[in-house]
């Protein structure tokens, strides 16, 4: 539920944005230096989706879009800053979501098949006011990460290996083919640079995960249609969030390739302003989904890091919790999390999400919303990320088999 502020707010950013487009300044218009992506001054957090973009427009139009540190009136009063008079906040919106019995007209509950209570959701839009650091005075100077280009390029080799697409090369164009499921560009000595031939790939990538097998957007191979240009958008933004992240450059040649769609953009926008919400909320799940597995060992750097820190053997195994894999986000919603399940004679089917060798699990999704967390010491073999396997146990303490399983995607076998 949106309510009429919010609304309001919402319009005057669709504005701002579609005369960024026309003005070639949209944050996915541009390219992304170290430290770009804005984030909370306090907490450290980074902003998503749509208030990520709201952020750094804003950083822009203040002059400052080298700072990306935010923070709100009172996280700067704690710290001792103080925001400078008669400077003027940003709204950002919050999501909060809600659950409540559902009833009929008689106030009577409403049962599900299995005799339960059904649960009404819905989702509460709350807006908050930030400030950007050049608004605040005491705050110290901005250092931005530097990152190092050869590591940088490695993260790009990764992202693309992981990912599972099947990337083929030759001939001029860069291209996802959506019935054949597979990604097409030039050999890499055709691109200008390294860069290019990352930037150029990783936005075909962006277009992978719509596939029905995957997040399963509405795409058209039409290049005059609306649908075409909405895609684009979608997968321009989920460059613009992966760059933020990675610190993997996109080239002025990339948006130049994609300059044509503009109009097009502007157009769908104006049109349904929300439009823009939708595909900034697409591109953050596909920027998830590329970089699910990127983000992992990112955390589990970090925790060894601390453990080195606190003087402890940053090798010893860590203490596998719900919210260990909670934290992973490897599939959305209410989910439900089996760290032991029962194994004798039991068999499990579905994909497998996640696997950690040096812990010794692995992670697989059984269902549209429950994962089951598997000890490796008890199966005959370490499965791969991305197999749908079938995994079943056997009696008296027998390892698990591991069988291939076709995972039906119309009519495709993944």
């Amino acid at each position: 539920m949106i309510s009429s502020k919010a609304q309001e707010y919402r319009d005057e950013l669709v504005k701002k944005l579609c005369d960024a487009m026309e003005n070639g300044t949209a944050p996915w218009q541009r390219t992304w230096t170290d430290g770009d992506a804005p984030f909370n001054a306090v907490s450290g957090r980074s902003y998503h989706g749509i208030n990520s973009i709201n952020l750094a427009v804003q950083g822009q139009a203040l002059g400052h879009a080298e700072d990306p540190r935010w923070c709100t009136f009172d996280q700067a009063k704690e710290k001792g800053w103080h925001v400078k008079p008669g400077e003027k906040g940003t709204h950002i919106e919050f999501y909060k979501f809600d659950e409540k019995p559902k009833v009929d007209e008689f106030g009577d509950p409403v049962l599900d098949s299995d005799g339960k209570q059904e649960v009404e959701k819905s989702i509460l839009v709350k807006n908050y006011v930030v400030f950007h650091a050049s608004q605040i005075e005491g705050i110290t100077p901005y250092e931005p990460k530097a990152r190092n280009p050869i590591e940088t390029s490695e993260k790009a080799e990764r992202i693309l290996n992981e990912s599972g697409a099947e990337i083929r090369y030759g001939g001029n164009e860069a291209f996802y083919n959506l019935t054949g499921d597979y990604i097409q560009v030039p050999e890499r000595t055709q691109f200008k640079s390294q860069a290019d031939y990352y930037s150029t790939t990783l936005h075909e990538l962006g277009h992978w995960t719509g596939h029905p097998s995957r997040l399963n957007r509405e795409t058209s191979s039409d290049m005059n249609s609306e649908t075409y240009a909405k895609e684009e958008l979608v997968a321009e933004i989920t460059s613009m969030f992966v760059s933020a992240e990675t610190g993997i450059p996109q080239t002025q040649e990339h948006f130049d390739n994609h300059a044509a769609y503009v109009d097009h953009w502007v157009k769908a926008v104006k049109e349904d302003p929300n439009a823009l919400f939708r595909a900034v909320n697409q591109a953050q799940k596909a920027s998830e989904e590329i970089l699910k597995y990127e983000r992992v060992r990112e955390r589990e750097h970090a925790q060894a890091q601390t453990l080195q820190a606190e003087g402890q053997n940053p090798e010893q195994k860590t203490a596998l919790t719900e919210q260990t894999i909670r934290d992973m986000k490897l599939i959305e919603g209410e989910t439900k999390v089996f760290l032991k399940p029962r194994v004798d004679g039991q068999q499990y089917k579905g994909k497998i999400l996640h696997v950690d060798e040096s812990q010794g699990y692995c992670v697989q999704q059984v269902g549209r919303q429950s994962l089951v967390v598997h000890k490796l010491e008890r199966m005959e073999e370490v499965p791969k990320i991305g197999e749908t396997v079938k995994i079943s146990y056997g009696t008296n303490n027998e390892k698990a088999k591991i069988s291939l399983q076709e995972e039906r995607h119309h009519g495709l076998r993944r």
